[in-house]
């Protein structure tokens, strides 16, 4: 029996990458790059329902198409899991926490893994990666992430919805990978602390398909594969942001961040 897909979500910046690759370290998962897929099956899919009754005589049913449509996307990633020699694959794309509904369709028994963490830190991890002006956008994204996963967190069942904090796993690594890998029902091993000792396929250069070198980027993507775990990103906003910048994001962002309970 093949075993649940894995789904690796959560706001950009948000330390989906730091998960993928901890999990792509494991004996049996793998997780390839980003595949940027259901945003662009999910729009094929809408085309398709406007024009569903030209479809009709063509005598497929709806669950039936949008079976195969889930197999046009699993059919990458277990070609992808073969190569690989595993036998589950983890998918991770940052933007599909916004296109969760839509997945559960494609996959009705699909495991969600989202990675929640201060949306201060977040909108700093944006100005970094691509300047001031992308701070508004970072914090339309980040409490839209939020208010969806409040709705994901009653509409799925635990053992198919797991929150991670990101500040608990960069200070507590081992107890909750414990958590992650006990939700997915599979063994742990001290394997998964030591991501960085392996091989992970990345895709950032559009140009080549070759991998980022991350131990001369000087300015990384993601979270650097090559580092172990590292504690200095959480909290980093009271360093990096200047007083303007944390009156803004207090107070954009202060009710999910007193939901969650940040300070």
């Amino acid at each position: 029996m093949q075993k649940q897909p894995i789904f690796i979500i959560g706001c950009p910046r948000s330390g989906t990458t730091l998960v993928r690759v901890i999990l792509d370290s494991h004996q049996n998962i793998c997780s390839g790059p980003e595949a940027h897929l259901i945003e662009k099956l999910k729009s094929f899919n809408e085309k398709v329902n406007k024009n569903w009754k030209n479809l009709e005589p063509y005598k497929l049913t709806k669950e039936e198409y949008l079976k195969n449509l889930g197999n046009v996307f699993s059919s990458f990633q277990e070609s992808y899991t073969k190569s690989k020699d595993k036998k589950r694959w983890a998918e991770k794309t940052p933007d599909n926490i916004f296109y969760v509904d839509f997945i559960n369709q494609l996959f009705p028994d699909c495991q969600f893994i989202n990675i929640i963490r201060d949306g201060r830190d977040v909108v700093c991890s944006f100005k970094e990666r691509w300047g001031r002006k992308s701070i508004l956008n970072a914090m339309k994204n980040w409490n839209k992430s939020i208010e969806l996963s409040f709705e994901y967190k009653k509409k799925f069942s635990k053992d198919r919805y797991l929150e991670v904090r990101y500040e608990k796993l960069v200070n507590s690594p081992e107890i909750e990978t414990k958590k992650i890998i006990d939700f997915l029902k599979e063994d742990w091993t001290p394997d998964l602390l030591k991501h960085h000792n392996k091989k992970h396929d990345f895709s950032f250069n559009v140009k080549t398909g070759k991998n980022v070198d991350f131990k001369t980027e000087k300015k990384p993507l993601r979270h650097s594969p090559s580092k172990p775990i590292f504690q200095t990103s959480a909290g980093k906003w009271e360093r990096n942001l200047n007083v303007f910048e944390k009156a803004i994001v207090n107070f954009y962002l202060k009710e999910n961040l007193r939901k969650l309970g940040y300070k």
